[in-house]
């Protein structure tokens, strides 16, 4: 791990590889946890990109900023397209999954020219509906409450919601490495970024996905029927995007990742 200071806050940075020949691919995680949920994908990843995985603000080892204004999408989007240049990453493809895939759809509406391609994993686009956007701060300022007082109880019945169920097989060692991940992150922080950055508080981008002309990669759970119908709809609203639904939950990089690899090296190799 590397740190690299952008827009004076740390991020903490893993380059997998260094390869002149093939692409970099850049992997922005969900909520809750950090670039190590994606270790189980990168030795496969590797045969067809550069993997560069990082730890998101109030994240793992980045900065933890006390103000939730800091989360807010304008100035993480900044600090991505800013750690992109630092690190001279082209060409570049982005993927991210839930938190992650969000930030990662915004970040490439803001700034196209950057991406060779965007794979988005058990990804909305907002909320566009004011009122259910309103409905949805005052679930995620609840949530937020849950973890400040009591992290552990709050990830227990987290980790028993429907949306996490799947019909796939998920390896022991690699669900309870998860878990642990999500333990030592930090409550504060991640409160800060639920009150910052959370689906409610991220101004919607369905609206504009009409003027996203990249490479799309859209992936969900077979079992994930919410983002099963989200995704039927960003695939009409994209000009340029691709379905695939894969045996699992929410989680597919957990649930699934043999498949989900397969899907994303095949992304890459035709874009």
């Amino acid at each position: 791990m590397e740190q690299l200071q952008v827009n004076n806050q740390e991020y903490a940075v893993q380059i997998h590889q260094r390869d002149d020949s093939l692409p970099w691919l850049l992997m922005l995680h969900g909520f809750m946890g950090d670039h190590r949920v994606f270790d189980h994908l990168i030795d496969k990843l590797t045969v067809s990109c550069n993997p560069v995985s990082i730890d998101l603000l109030g994240h793992g080892q980045s900065s933890k900023p006390t103000d939730p204004a800091r989360y807010n999408e304008s100035h993480q989007i900044d600090d991505i397209v800013k750690l992109i240049y630092g690190l001279n990453l082209s060409p570049l493809l982005l993927y991210g999954y839930s938190m992650g895939g969000r930030l990662a759809l915004k970040t490439a509406l803001h700034k196209p020219t950057l991406f060779n391609g965007l794979a988005l994993e058990s990804t909305n686009c907002g909320i566009s509906d004011p009122q259910k956007r309103k409905d949805r701060q005052k679930v995620d300022a609840a949530r937020a409450k849950r973890i400040e007082e009591d992290f552990e109880k709050f990830l227990a019945n987290w980790s028993k919601l429907d949306l996490f169920k799947s019909p796939a097989s998920t390896d022991e060692n690699l669900a309870r490495k998860y878990q642990n991940i999500q333990l030592e992150q930090s409550p504060n922080a991640l409160a800060n970024s639920l009150y910052g950055f959370g689906a409610g508080s991220m101004s919607p981008a369905c609206d504009a996905l009409s003027t996203l002309d990249l490479p799309v990669l859209l992936l969900a759970g077979s079992a994930d029927k919410k983002y099963q119908c989200i995704n039927q709809y960003l695939l009409e609203q994209l000009p340029n995007a691709t379905f695939s639904s894969i045996k699992a939950g929410h989680r597919i990089h957990l649930d699934n990742p043999d498949e989900l690899t397969e899907k994303i090296r095949d992304f890459i190799t035709s874009n």
